[in-house]
């Protein structure tokens, strides 16, 4: 049996859809379904986290975005926002394709769309959580990379969101 070569080590910095950034910090024999299994130990801010050693495929969490990736983040949530489809239940599928994947400048483009859609009204309540679900998302993955505090870019995001569209009113 071929042991995969693994794709983090400890020191690398990761994050996870939910619980943030972190790094790993160590390696660790946990339980799972009744396996032990090894997995890497992830220290964020406020948790501590694992993940199988041997999850490569893992949609949960990533290498921390650089800073090009960011960069072009931003872009794509100033520029005009693209039409969603009005039909609810196309609407949601993009909505659970692009979170499944978790692909920081698919959600960029979601966001700017789903903002957009949000200032003409057109937004349902679980579509307006998702939305804060997902600039939660993006600005874990922008504080993480650019080592600020999340708080401070909080902001900036808000008024890049409207850049992009003069007819978008962002709420604060």
């Amino acid at each position: 049996m071929t042991k995969l070569t693994p794709i983090y080590s400890i020191g690398d910095k990761v994050v996870h859809r939910f619980y943030g950034s972190g790094q790993i910090d160590g390696i660790e024999n946990k339980p799972l379904n009744g396996v032990q299994v090894e997995c890497y130990r992830v220290n964020t801010q406020n948790s501590i986290f694992w993940f199988p050693t041997d999850s490569m495929d893992n949609p949960r969490i990533h290498p921390i975005a650089s800073q090009e990736i960011i960069q072009e983040a931003i872009e794509i949530i100033k520029s005009v926002p693209n039409d969603l489809d009005d039909d609810p239940i196309l609407l949601n599928e993009r909505i659970d394709d692009v979170w499944v994947k978790g692909d920081i400048l698919a959600v960029s483009k979601l966001i700017r769309d789903l903002t957009a859609l949000k200032a003409k009204n057109k937004l349902g309540r679980s579509q307006d959580q998702v939305l804060n679900n997902l600039q939660d998302y993006l600005l874990r993955e922008w504080a993480a990379s650019s080592q600020v505090d999340i708080n401070s870019i909080r902001p900036k995001l808000r008024a890049y969101l409207a850049s992009g569209n003069t007819n978008i009113q962002v709420a604060t």
